[in-house]
């Protein structure tokens, strides 16, 4: 699939390159060898060709150059780099990152912003704008970048203030309404003291129809700005200071449907009855909801989550920032760089279970969440005995508080008397073979209707870190670096439940037909003779009591949520406070080949290296429903890693080529449990070990002056080695625990393999320059399953509990004044159209549904720049 437009790329790159006589004499104006590119990765200036780890370095004018507007894009072009956006931000390098969005749960893949740790998810897919240069580093980096980047890091560095006047001013429209404006200055004050300011806005009206609420999704709207100082107090020291506000808006992503598996819990494996079943021998309601949803019935595009899916989306943050630079002496260098963060996410449902317009089974974050977080960094840099030794070494402290409400909706669910018996005395129910039944039970069948948790989390981290190189030869380099982490993880959670009092007040006042349950016989086993909030209902199946029943708690207060009263004066509180601490090593060889060696070779630069590190995520407290909260084990890994890079053909060429092996121990992932109450969870649990084992390639070729083609390629083979589950049909059934081997199962959420290709020329004409562009991304196959038998269902047809291989194609056309102030880009980004799932979960086992949401379709645009 991937063949047909490389190869087509390929083909008209050829063509157009043979049908410009004299271009290589015509454009020397443009860059026609790969210049050097300087990178921080190792926190401290090097060359990218000559430092030992897996580095994608991206300029402000690469970015611009390939349309990259938001941290989001960098997935189409950075090899084993997949970032996913549906109700939470997802970053995954090599196929390792966080699925969730709790706060309760550090991101695997740090974010930085100029020094400063951005500790959740939330705020990580920032825009661009004013970015001088962005680095991915691939693999754990667990002794400089060392807070719980098991999977990588993101390094973003500002523009920053400077002693020029000058700014930009970038508007642009597109399809769906799309409206952005960007601009920035930079603003001396005297010869010492400088500043900048930056401002974006955005917005888009979204490309997926909602015909619940006749709205759409997907739609965006946020503000920005950036205010920043730069004051050189003295020849030596240096204090930069920088202010971030961002509010944004819109209507999250907007999924459809499908029914994945029969005998899932909720659909025919407890054979329940739902709001809008008639018939007790065969439940339809449940699975029909999903299936009114699916891309099947509604069309392309299209969604229906009912009147108030509780898609809207309310953020904003404020980030300080302050870094002091010292020049102790020419070789010694001292840094503190402090950060500040405040963040406020409104109210917003996290997952639509039941996917379709039903309040089946919902979750939500039904209270605003509160991030704070506060960290310094103190960094001593140097070089020592002749500049053969550097390093740098320092403190790291921080602490974070967070809030965050959890809210599961049940509802109320319908069982027949005879299924009930059956339940009750630990055997498979099945459905009346009449329609009528015999008696309908309706109620908490499930656990509490409505159950609602409250966090209250508070994290402290405290590190200390080396890192030094030592040149053994000239071009032999050994690396050690040693970091020793301690977090200190203090969380309270309070469970409220559904009244259940007022519930059966309310629902006999409103019909008189239920009456609460007295078990008879088997039924006194039925949660050890409990069965507060089950009532029988003297009428028929016909009638729907279930939906009689749930109609009586309608959301008639529109914030999205069925109007049960909670149990204010029955909470129950758990507190945990655990401490986790780690020691991680890394040690790195690498060498640097003289021009004397490379001499009659096709060479011009070449670097090998071999590392081995080890990283580490904080563990934490997991609620496990009414059970309270269970401790969550770090997750370790090491790496080792041999890597080559190259500069070829005039250094018209660059080449660089990792190959990894990580081990992984207490992996932290997410799947499906429920508690003694029966109500259904998410937890999350150690898988015991796992393995990646990869590769990257990154290429640059400049075949001739003003001509630049990019391809890069990563395969990465996951397995887990031990996985251990629990079967959760005999757990909800009998209250067995049997375990679930889940050791053969493909990792979740990222492809295996990705590719990219990127072709740009740039022709001087009497006009300007023109530069037209093409980029063209692959992904692999992904699996998006949670549970157990996801992974079946997925083998026997990835369209179960996955999304398909697909190819996205994008073009540009940038003219570019002589001046170089004026610069118009007219681009199409998907011009192919291709649908493709990029944000999604199959959950197979209790509610047998599988939500897929779409990435972006095609989009049409124009964006003009003056620079002054």
């Amino acid at each position: 699939m991937f063949r047909r437009p490389v190869a087509l790329a390929l083909f008209a790159f050829s063509f157009l390159t043979t049908s410009v006589p004299g271009w290589a004499e015509t454009s020397r104006a443009v860059r026609d060898v790969i210049e050097e590119v300087v990178v921080t990765a190792r926190k401290r200036e090097e060359n990218i060709q000559e430092t030992p780890l897996a580095v994608t370095a991206l300029s402000g004018e690469d970015l611009r150059d390939a349309g990259i507007d938001n941290v989001q894009d960098l997935s189409k072009s950075v090899p084993s780099l997949q970032i996913n956006k549906g109700q939470g931000n997802q970053i995954y390098i090599r196929g390792i990152g966080e699925r969730t969005g709790f706060v309760r749960v550090d991101p695997t893949v740090g974010v930085y912003l100029d020094g400063l740790f951005l500790p959740r998810a939330d705020g990580q897919l920032l825009d661009t704008v004013d970015v001088d240069s962005l680095q991915v580093l691939r693999g754990p980096q667990g002794t400089l970048f060392g807070k719980n980047t098991t999977g990588g890091a993101l390094v973003l560095t500002l523009a920053k203030p400077h002693e020029e006047f000058e700014g930009y001013v970038e508007a642009g429209l597109g399809s769906y309404d799309t409206r952005k404006l960007r601009a920035g200055v930079n603003l001396p004050v005297t010869d010492r003291f400088f500043t900048r300011v930056a401002f974006n806005a955005v917005y888009n009206e979204g490309y997926m129809k909602d015909v619940g609420d006749d709205a759409r999704s997907n739609s965006e709207e946020g503000i920005s700005a950036l205010f920043q100082t730069r004051w050189d107090a003295s020849d030596t020291l240096t204090v930069e200071n920088l202010l971030f506000f961002g509010d944004s808006s819109g209507v999250m992503t907007n999924t459809n449907c499908n029914i994945t598996r029969d005998d899932a819990l909720f659909v025919d494996g407890l054979a329940l009855l739902w709001a809008g079943d008639t018939d007790a021998s065969q439940g339809r309601a449940f699975r029909e909801n999903c299936e009114s949803n699916s891309r099947e019935q509604q069309g392309d595009l299209t969604a229906d989550k009912g009147p108030n899916p509780m898609l809207e989306q309310d953020f904003q943050s404020v980030l300080f920032g302050s870094t002091a630079t010292w020049e102790l002496t020419e070789n010694y260098l001292l840094k503190a760089i402090l950060g500040v963060r405040r963040a406020e996410e409104g109210p917003i449902q996290t997952a639509d279970n039941d996917g379709g317009p039903m309040d089946y089974n919902e979750a939500y974050n039904n209270e605003p969440s509160i991030r704070k977080s506060y960290s310094l960094e103190l960094q001593l840099n140097g070089s020592a005995l002749n500049n053969r030794l550097n390093f740098t070494t320092g403190l790291f402290a921080a602490a974070e508080r967070n809030t965050e409400t959890f809210t599961l909706l049940t509802n109320l669910i319908g069982l027949d008397a005879t299924s009930l018996s059956q339940l009750a005395s630990g055997q498979n129910p099945t459905r009346p073979a009449s329609p009528l039944g015999t008696t309908p039970v309706v109620g908490a069948l499930t656990g509490d209707p409505l159950l609602q948790s409250d966090f209250e989390l508070d994290n402290a981290t405290y590190a200390a870190f080396l890192q030094a190189s030592y040149d053994l030869t000239e071009a032999l380099q050994l690396t050690l670096g040693v970091r020793y982490t301690q977090e200190v993880r203090k969380s309270g959670l309070t469970v409220i439940g559904t009244d259940l009092n007022d519930l059966t007040t309310r629902l006999q006042a409103a019909d008189p037909r239920y009456v609460p349950l007295t078990p008879p016989g088997p039924l006194a086993a039925l949660s050890g003779g409990q069965t507060k909030g089950l009532y029988t209902f003297a009428g028929s199946w016909l009638e729907d009591p279930v939906g009689i029943a749930s109609n009586v708690f309608r959301d008639q207060d529109g914030d999205g949520i069925p109007d049960y009263k909670m149990d204010w004066a029955n909470t129950s509180r758990f507190d945990a406070d655990e401490t986790f601490s780690q020691v991680t090593p890394m040690l790195s060889l690498s060498y640097v080949f003289d021009e004397y060696q490379l001499e009659n070779t096709p060479f011009e630069a070449l670097t090998t290296y071999f590392t081995y590190s080890d990283g580490f995520k904080s563990g934490f407290s997991e609620p496990r429903g009414v059970e309270g909260l269970a401790r969550i084990e770090p997750e370790e890994v090491a790496n080792l890693e041999l890597g080559f890079k190259m500069d070829l053909l005039d250094r018209r060429m660059r080449l660089n080529i990792a190959t990894y092996n990580m081990d992984y121990r207490n992996m932290q992932l997410v799947t499906v449990s429920n508690d003694s109450a029966g109500n259904l969870i998410v937890v999350f649990t150690n898988a015991g070990e796992a393995t990646i084992r990869g590769s990257e390639m990154e290429l640059s070729w400049l075949p001739f002056a003003g001509a630049v083609v990019s391809l890069n390629y990563s395969n990465n083979n996951y397995f887990y080695s031990e996985f251990e589950d629990t079967d959760l049909k005999e757990l909800a059934l009998r209250g067995n625990a049997v375990p679930v081997d889940r050791s053969g199962e493909p990792f979740p959420a990222a492809p295996e393999e990705s590719a990219s290709l990127g072709l740009q020329m740039t022709f001087p004409t009497d006009i300007g320059l023109i530069t037209p562009r093409l980029d063209i991304s692959y992904k692999g196959d992904v699996f998006f399953g949670l549970d157990a038998t996801s992974a079946e269902v997925y083998r026997d047809d990835e369209r179960n509990a996955g999304a398909n291989e697909y190819v996205l194609v994008d073009l540009r056309l940038t003219w570019m004044n002589d001046a170089g102030d004026w610069r118009v880009t007219a681009y199409g980004t998907n011009i192919l159209d291709k649908r493709y799932i990029n944000s999604t979960v199959a959950v197979t086992d209790s509610i047998g549904t599988f939500n897929q949401g779409y990435g972006d379709p095609r989009v049409y645009g124009v964006d003009v720049t003056w620079s002054f």
